[in-house]
């Protein structure tokens, strides 16, 4: 039977709490649910709590709209949506003067910098936090990205300068997501990130079609993502692409409320 309600530590050394708090407690969503009794027993056992890097979160299917008014009574806001793209729905790339390569070892470097411009741009909408040891633990994902056995990073490039970065796990390395769709095989979309001032250029556009071509190519059935549903860029621009809302990820952050609640 799966635990209604659950809390994990996440390991201060290692790359998770830059998306995450380091103490997250979660209401994991089951059919049939009583979704204000469960919200008003969890207040009960989140009662004392005083660490400010901790998060209540609860993912909900999207089309669940009746979820959404005990969760904002509650202090909820949605945060993050896992979006998913059937093969074949896509969006035609805009016009763009770059030019899409595989990353090598040799652009660690600039893959590193280019997702550290992402974390600090989301750190405002509410779950990334840029730590001490992000840009570290950026290196050594990578690096294991860069060494696996097939193409899974790909740069964006303008004349000799890399404006963007995009990597893809395949599906031997998206198990982690199973739970989130039923088509297989699957893959996850791990990064997109454009240079600040390359943002609207259409380098996003022609990275996103030319994963797109190598995930269907390859027989890849469905693509999920994660997406900051406050970030205004994020949720127009990847619905052009073909993605679709599957989960909503609410959050309270910190998880204990600060301030009283309407009553649901």
């Amino acid at each position: 039977m799966t635990e209604i309600f659950s809390y994990r530590e996440t390991d201060p050394d290692s790359l998770l709490p830059t998306w995450s708090p380091l103490r997250v407690h979660s209401l994991t969503w089951q059919p049939g649910w009583d979704l204000p009794a469960l919200l008003d027993e969890w207040e009960h056992r989140l009662t004392g709590l005083d660490d400010t890097d901790t998060a209540a979160i609860v993912t909900v299917p999207s089309h669940e709209t009746t979820n959404a008014l005990p969760l904002i009574h509650h202090g909820f806001a949605p945060l993050t949506v896992i979006a998913e793209r059937l093969a074949g729905r896509s969006a035609p790339p805009r016009p763009s003067d770059v030019r899409i390569r595989p990353a090598t070892h040799a652009d660690l470097d600039v893959a590193v910098e280019l997702n550290m411009h992402t974390i600090r741009y989301d750190a405002a909408f509410g779950m990334v936090t840029e730590r001490p040891n992000s840009e570290e633990h950026l290196r050594s994902t990578y690096a294991e990205v860069l060494d696996r056995d097939h193409e899974a990073m790909w740069l964006a490039v303008r004349g000799d300068t890399p404006v963007g970065m995009a990597y893809v796990d395949m599906p031997s390395h998206a198990l982690w997501m199973e739970r989130f769709t039923e088509a297989r095989p699957f893959a996850y979309f791990g990064h997109l990130g454009v240079r600040p001032d390359s943002r609207g250029t259409g380098a996003g556009s022609a990275l996103v079609a030319h994963v797109h071509d190598v995930l269907d190519r390859s027989g890849v059935a469905s693509t999920l993502l994660h997406h900051a549903l406050p970030n205004p860029r994020s949720t127009p621009f990847w619905y052009s692409q073909g993605y679709r809302p599957r989960w909503t990820t609410w959050a309270r952050r910190p998880a204990l409320r600060t301030s009283p609640g309407v009553s649901s």
